[in-house]
């Protein structure tokens, strides 16, 4: 079973006993080095645990300070995996966000996490698809009611398309669905780099952790909502309802697990997307634009 090691409340890795033993004999770790696995109620020194005696332990530094105690994850998700801590995760996520502080954030955890997410929307998502009117044709509807004669012409070409097979919509859907938790995680490195250029020093494994549990319990809670099928302006007002109170979780949970205010990491998100929008649209737009004129 892999254990966790850390000092001054800074920790280490996480490692095999054996590797541990290798490094008590070596010197690169101390006995007053604090270890914890699954299962133990708190971190004990290494110094104290029954298979790392006798094995040649060197004493700490006569000038070592003790190592400062940490607390046990608080976190259901990381004291066991199951469908019970799946869900009193998601509980502590909405009723006290605070408990997320304590975690350790092993960024394969959370991967898990939220593929289970994924999983369990998953019907939803298919009951939404057999009922729902096609997104073209509802889209189109839309359209067609504008009063611009461009826009009318586009919203006929999308009518007059066949709506997709059912299975086809639904082999897209499971694909993307596949993917999703590493795009996730591809913008929460984009996210670490914002808070690096505002001098917050957050771990990429506690930026991307913390951004997957978010985002599937995010998930989780919006699925139920795949079972109104609405009009597109139904669903364009409701996704505007749910907008706030979604950034709300969504930011206090970052926040608490990450160990910064819930607002700077709304600035800083801002502050990414801000530059991506620039990046993905104005920049290619200019350079269009530029072509146009140089003709």
């Amino acid at each position: 079973m892999q254990i966790h090691v850390a000092r001054n409340s800074a920790q280490l890795g996480i490692f095999s006993s054996e590797e541990i033993i290798a490094g008590l004999q070596s010197g690169r770790f101390l006995a007053s080095d604090l270890g914890w696995r699954d299962g133990m109620p708190a971190w004990t020194p290494l110094g104290d645990w029954s298979e790392f005696r006798g094995v040649g332990v060197p004493p700490p530094s006569p000038g070592a300070q003790p190592a400062e105690p940490l607390v046990a994850s608080t976190i259901p998700w990381e004291q066991g995996k199951s469908l019970g801590s799946f869900f009193a995760t998601i509980k502590m996520a909405i009723a006290n966000p605070s408990g997320l502080s304590t975690g350790r954030f092993a960024f394969g955890d959370w991967l898990i996490f939220c593929y289970v997410a994924f999983a369990i929307s998953l019907p939803f998502q298919v009951i939404h698809l057999a009922i729902a009117e096609d997104p073209n044709q509802s889209l189109g509807n839309f359209l067609k009611g504008l009063a611009y004669p461009e826009v009318q012409a586009i919203a006929d070409q999308m009518l007059k398309s066949p709506p997709a097979p059912l299975w086809a919509s639904g082999a897209g859907l499971v694909g993307g669905l596949a993917f999703a938790p590493l795009i996730y995680a591809f913008f929460a490195l984009l996210h670490w780099v914002g808070q690096r250029v505002f001098r917050l020093r957050i771990t990429v494994e506690r930026t991307v952790s913390a951004t997957l549990l978010v985002s599937g319990a995010l998930i989780l809670l919006m699925a139920p909502f795949q079972l109104l099928a609405f009009s597109f302006m139904a669903q364009l007002a409701l996704g505007a309802l749910f907008l706030i109170p979604a950034c709300i979780f969504y930011f206090r949970g970052l926040g608490a697990a990450t160990g910064v205010n819930p607002w700077a990491q709304f600035g800083i998100s801002c502050f990414v997307w801000s530059l991506l929008c620039c990046c993905c649209c104005m920049l290619p737009a200019m350079l269009l634009w530029g072509a146009a004129v140089t003709r």
